[in-house]
């Protein structure tokens, strides 16, 4: 196999899912009969070096039977794999269509993404294709606060390509709790997002919020929280699903 797949990186069979390719004919039981005979042949060839010219022109037969073999089952293979699979071309572009070249990115039906010049290729074999034909392609870029998806929807172009756009994406939440310095739950607080103060909001009787943060999940957003016979605070906490603790000590 890995002999063919060096074989295979400087052909027209480049393009295609080589790896794919090869693992479809390895398994195709034209492919092991191919390969079981080439394996025999250089083998023997290896024991019986010595031998005289026809054993030696036997063993030469069966070498090149093996390899006419592999690679007619290499051809079914590339038609098999390039009529069933999906290669989809994915690019990532920022607010200002610039393409993003180290984002991560991923699908909704998993597979390791091959990087190509200027994007992203998935192969989505035809066993991998949902029944729907709905698959979603995701990208962020952590370090920017940035995420995208696009769907798309699988049909009779076997080579789509999806753009998907980065964007800050400022609609998660900030949650948490407020307590004394007893870690008892301080219900009848107010919290806020600074600089929004008229999206307050006053605790329940566990001492839990949940407010708007006009952030992106993991950025930091700075709360304020108040009650009458507590020194009030701020605190700076993350957006997104995990919880903060806010301290507010009676006076």
């Amino acid at each position: 196999m890995a002999i063919a797949m060096l074989l295979l990186q400087g052909s027209d069979l480049m393009p295609k899912d080589w790896t794919g390719i090869i693992q479809a004919a390895s398994k195709s039981p034209l492919g092991i009969l191919a390969l079981m005979i080439l394996f025999l042949g250089v083998l023997g060839y290896v024991f019986f070096k010595d031998a005289d010219a026809k054993i030696k022109a036997v063993m030469y037969l069966a070498m090149l039977g093996g390899v006419i073999g592999y690679g007619v089952s290499i051809s079914r293979a590339t038609s098999n794999v390039g009529s069933e699979s999906y290669r989809v071309r994915v690019i990532v572009v920022d607010g200002h269509q610039t393409p993003v070249s180290d984002a991560k990115v991923w699908s909704s039906i998993g597979g390791e993404p091959m990087k190509i010049d200027g994007g992203w290729l998935f192969v989505v074999p035809k066993d991998s294709k949902p029944l729907d034909g709905k698959v979603t392609f995701y990208a962020s870029k952590d370090a920017a606060f940035l995420k995208g998806q696009v769907p798309l929807q699988l049909g009779d172009e076997h080579n789509p390509s999806v753009t998907v756009p980065l964007q800050n994406d400022r609609g998660a939440k900030v949650i948490g709790i407020i307590e004394d310095d007893k870690q008892a739950s301080i219900a009848g607080a107010t919290v806020s997002v600074i600089g929004y103060d008229s999206e307050a909001q006053v605790t329940k009787a566990s001492g839990s919020f949940s407010l708007p943060a006009h952030a992106t999940d993991g950025q930091q957003v700075q709360l304020h929280a108040e009650k009458t016979g507590y020194h009030a605070a701020n605190s700076w906490c993350p957006a997104g699903d995990t919880p903060c603790t806010i301290l507010l000590q009676h006076d």
